[in-house]
């Protein structure tokens, strides 16, 4: 019945970790982190519920199906860069970006159907909770209280939180093209929402009280802890840490060309678990490898800054011709 009726939860949410875990720098001190925890999850879960409640009303639509799924590709080129970026700091000279893109591509081939992204990534989340508790069971005895900076709540501290955690990856809208109704409930966006902030939260308190004051200033912070454990498991079976992130990114991938191939699809693919036709891959990974060579000299923080404004811009677009829609049809039929 699983394989019938995948749930693609796990992947969403493996998604969303895997924002906190490549991060090249923290966003904020743990401190205001978890103080604006609550009005940064009100805004998330309002903007992922709002949107999903426009997107029924306007998802006929195939320019804004179009634009949802340029936006995906868009995402998908740029969590191949983050990840290249990454592995030219951890590993100097060691892979060119096209053997990276081959290396994050390839597997997508397997993914194509939901079923296997299902199971996929909930395998890779078990192994992925392991190996953050052997991350923690490493650093424990690094890890001070002292080391918890007394940071002042003010605007400036506020506005970095708020910042760093209202961001709108394409993991909150994506729900609201499942055509399950009980997988596109408001429960799925709370638990995504909620769980991510949570780990993001946690994961910022762990490298706090590890790194103390010098936490802003560690370029991959969570990959410096790992290797910098008293145990040093992940410093002697390194190539395993990288394989592990390798899978994520792929299934991040998996992810969104499956969104995509339902958005450009229309609404003829009622059935859950659909695989992607393999005649398309040709022109998905020339075009992934192409917008990589093009904006492989570009600052990646602007470019997620820009996705994140044109998710945000997005969401807010779909509002607005939902409601306008709904007030129109609501005159109708009281006229």
């Amino acid at each position: 019945m699983k394989r019938e009726n995948p749930n693609l939860f796990g992947a969403l949410l493996l998604g969303l970790l895997l924002n906190t875990l490549l991060s090249s720098q923290t966003a904020y001190w743990a401190r205001v982190g978890l103080l604006a925890y609550p009005l940064s999850a009100g805004l998330l879960i309002s903007a992922a519920l709002l949107f999903a409640w426009a997107w029924r009303g306007v998802e006929r639509r195939r320019w804004l199906r179009f634009a949802l799924g340029c936006l995906l590709g868009a995402s998908s080129a740029l969590e191949v860069l983050r990840f290249w970026r990454l592995l030219e700091r951890v590993a100097p000279d060691s892979q060119n970006l096209l053997e990276v893109c081959l290396l994050l591509l390839l597997p997508v081939l397997y993914l194509r159907r939901v079923s296997a992204i299902a199971q996929t990534a909930n395998v890779v989340l078990a192994a992925l909770l392991i190996a953050g508790g052997l991350l923690i069971l490493s650093i424990a005895g690094d890890l001070q209280v002292a080391n918890l900076q007394p940071v002042p709540a003010h605007d400036r501290q506020w506005l970095q939180a708020l910042r760093g955690q209202c961001l709108l990856y394409p993991e909150f809208l994506l729900p609201a093209l499942w055509p399950d109704q009980e997988k596109r409930s408001p429960h799925t966006v709370i638990r995504l929402v909620g769980y991510s902030l949570a780990f993001s939260v946690g994961m910022h308190l762990i490298l706090e009280l590890y790194f103390g004051a010098t936490m802003p200033e560690q370029e991959i912070p969570v990959h410096a802890a790992a290797q910098g454990g008293a145990l040093s498991i992940f410093n002697r079976l390194e190539w395993l840490q990288l394989l592990l992130w390798a899978m994520l990114v792929s299934i991040k991938l998996a992810l969104y060309l499956y969104a995509g191939i339902r958005l450009l699809g229309g609404r003829n693919s009622k059935t859950e678990n659909t695989a992607v036709g393999l005649d398309r891959f040709p022109v998905y990974l020339l075009g992934m490898a192409f917008l990589c060579m093009l904006w492989r000299g570009i600052d990646l923080n602007r470019l997620f800054a820009l996705r994140n404004l044109a998710a945000w811009l997005f969401a807010g677009l779909v509002l607005l011709m939902g409601g306008v829609q709904w007030l129109f049809a609501k005159r109708s039929s009281s006229v």
